[in-house]
């Protein structure tokens, strides 16, 4: 059976992680199937060619597309799809017209406006929508007519196989006495104002608290070191920054699970963060869903969250201290924050259906 994933590559990681955790539960499940990436060369960017390929499968690309070419250019990269799984892709799909004997999974963004709303034409048209959102955002009620495509699944987590904090801080090298605050610029995906606003904002308040204990800063998927080439980042950095290029899921869970705060940006890493029991400080990136799940955060104490208006050293250093320093707090946004991302029935729901939908369209072809 062959799979092909089409994350969307105009954003952040969160797609491409997303994708990768689903592929990983389709392996388990039917080891035998053969699955690939295929990214879309309008607007992508260079940062999630790099992220794609670290996640260990084939990597096509989808080239520009021209009415006269079209249809050739369509069949030759998903001629071979038994199921299409498009995550925050749904401008390729009428596509599927081309590509008929192929099943459609969609997997949509919380909807910045209306935008489902307005592509409900689009979404009518798949096989399956998959809500990897846990039950606090829900489905819009204005889609109730697409709800019996809807899987319910909550957020894609394949996290049974991470090791524990002692074990994964043992296997990356990090010192008993050290803090390890984990920070993703992930090539700045909000934009180079509020990624250099963010950066110098926790690279000045590890600073402060470095005064107070042993601090270390892991700044992971960096691919290019100029990235972190801003206003208020010291050059070169001092030592006590480690910085780590794009990596596989599993080592990526990893450093997370091995971190004592996470400072996250988008709805993917931060509820991983939840999930793993790792303290959260987020910085809502500049998209509705990375708003409404910090806001949820917020709300029911799930984490330490400041909104990129505020941001700076002195703010990050002082909400960081709260969660080292107070195992109240700690354990209290911790036990929240996994409570906010806990529901739906699971990746392995949405591996099922794609695993199924295959079966039943090779008998077909």
């Amino acid at each position: 059976m062959n799979v092909i994933l089409i994350p969307s590559v105009r954003g952040g990681l969160g797609h491409i992680g997303r994708t990768a955790a689903l592929a990983r539960a389709i392996t388990r499940l039917a080891p035998q199937t053969h699955i690939e990436y295929l990214l879309d060369v309008e607007e992508i960017r260079a940062f999630n060619i790099d992220a794609a390929a670290a996640m260990g499968y084939r990597v096509n690309f989808l080239p520009l597309r021209h009415r006269n070419e079209r249809d050739p250019v369509v069949r030759a990269c998903l001629g071979h799809a038994d199921v299409i799984v498009e995550d925050t892709s749904r401008s390729l799909i009428p596509y599927r017209a081309i590509v008929p004997h192929a099943a459609w999974l969609s997997i949509p963004m919380y909807p910045l406006w209306d935008e489902l709303f307005m592509d409900w034409p689009l979404l009518q048209q798949v096989d399956a929508i998959a809500w990897a959102y846990p039950p606090a955002l829900e489905f819009p009620p204005e889609l109730a007519s697409l709800s019996a495509k809807v899987l319910r699944t909550g957020p894609f987590m394949e996290l049974a196989d991470i090791p524990k904090q002692r074990a994964a801080r043992n296997s990356l090298g990090f010192a008993p006495t050290e803090k390890i605050l984990l920070y993703s610029p992930r090539g700045m995906s909000f934009g180079r104002d509020f990624g250099e606003q963010v950066l110098a904002a926790v690279i000045g308040a590890a600073n402060i608290l470095r005064k107070e204990q042993n601090v270390r800063l892991v700044l992971t998927s960096v691919n290019d070191r100029g990235d972190l080439r801003a206003p208020g980042v010291p050059e070169p950095l001092p030592k006590w920054i480690s910085v780590v290029p794009t990596l596989a899921s599993r080592q990526m869970l990893t450093y997370m699970r091995a971190a004592d705060i996470a400072i996250t940006e988008g709805s993917n890493a931060t509820q991983e963060a939840a999930a793993l029991g790792t303290p959260i400080l987020m910085v809502p990136g500049t998209i509705y869903e990375a708003w409404v799940l910090g806001t949820h955060l917020q709300s029911v104490n799930g984490a330490k969250v400041i909104w990129i208006e505020t941001v700076n050293a002195s703010t990050l250093a002082e909400n960081l201290r709260a969660l080292l320093n107070d195992k109240g707090v700690r354990d209290t946004t911790v036990a929240n924050a996994k409570q906010a991302v806990s529901g739906g029935s699971g990746v392995d729901a949405a591996a099922r259906w794609v695993i199924n939908a295959g079966k039943r369209r090779k008998v077909k072809r």
